[in-house]
């Protein structure tokens, strides 16, 4: 089997860690690759295992997609559903056994199939105990439920799996969606997306609150819709799904709005080439890690997977 190649890449996300802590774009891209050898070094294996960490966020916004889907497939099959049946089928099952699997530290084993959670990880950070946090994750989970089947899944209800675009995600085998942009693989990977006529429809659940970086995500994932499947910017409209309060912010893309996104990505992608040997993206050898400055503030250390790798450089 060919060795695998740490390739040099951009994704929405990964710029979020790299503009809020050079360090921990380096743990995420460099420090851990590689972790999941057998002959691994000790630093390698904890920078992996500490990757695929999730936390109660993630974990919330991952039952409730599992949720949704699982409602709109009902649908499509002519079967309605309540947003209990969809909570106690769906939902609750995936955050039983994501709890358990956390608790009982299957994760230390084998990280990319089992999860741990941030609260469970670092219990001293966090204060909480888990009736309270879990609690809440429960009741946010269902009201999301409840939002989408009686506000978004009405007007999903007559689209059927044909007008459907597949996403490839993480863990469905194979790189996950991509597209490339000047030499540079671009990760972007949409909730859901379907055809009507000639006019591309991209949505994004979300179960937390709005944040202005949302829209910037969405016009990511038209920009991978010309890329990827030649659609003209105004003919795809993006959709925020605010499952928590049950609101919906929807744009028609232009063209102007890809500059942006186009911008962005040739900004962020020159920055991150300062921290690799020569500046040479191809390379992309990282700079050594002390080149790879700490959040300046500790305000987002304590909620950051890597939390434990970086602790004994705090103090220097």
């Amino acid at each position: 089997m060919a060795e695998l190649k740490n390739n040099f890449s951009w994704s929405f996300s990964a710029a979020e860690d790299f503009d809020t802590c050079r360090r921990r774009r380096y743990w995420s891209k460099y420090g851990k690759w590689g972790g999941w050898a057998h002959d691994a070094s000790p630093e390698k294996r904890k920078a992996y295992q500490l990757d695929k960490m999730d936390n109660r966020y993630s974990l919330q916004g991952n039952a409730v997609e599992t949720a949704v889907m699982w409602a709109l497939r009902e649908k499509q099959q002519g079967r309605d559903v309540t947003a209990d049946q969809a909570y106690e089928q769906a939902a609750r099952p995936f955050l039983n056994g994501a709890y358990q699997q956390s608790k009982s530290g299957a994760w230390d084993e084998n990280p990319k199939k089992n999860c741990c959670l941030h609260e469970h990880y670092y219990a001293a950070l966090h204060g909480n105990a888990d009736d309270s946090w879990t609690a809440t994750i429960m009741d946010n989970t269902k009201r999301c439920i409840v939002n989408f089947i009686d506000r978004v899944l009405p007007r999903l209800a007559n689209i059927t799996p044909d007008q459907e675009v597949r996403v490839v995600r993480p863990g469905d085998g194979g790189d996950p969606e991509h597209f490339v942009f000047e030499g540079v693989k671009i990760y972007a990977i949409p909730d859901y997306v379907y055809r009507e006529g000639d006019t591309f429809h991209i949505i994004d659940w979300k179960s937390g609150k709005a944040k202005p970086a949302h829209h910037a995500q969405l016009a990511l994932y038209g920009f991978w819709a010309t890329v990827k499947h030649a659609v003209p910017a105004e003919k795809i409209t993006v959709y925020i799904e605010y499952l928590a309060d049950g609101t919906t912010a929807a744009e028609t893309l232009t063209e102007d709005r890809l500059v942006d996104v186009r911008n962005t990505i040739g900004e962020s992608v020159g920055d991150m080439a300062e921290y690799l040997v020569d500046a040479d993206g191809a390379r992309n050898e990282a700079l050594p890690i002390d080149e790879w400055d700490l959040a300046p503030t500790r305000d987002p250390c304590q909620r950051c997977n890597f939390y434990e790798l970086c602790a004994p450089a705090f103090n220097e």
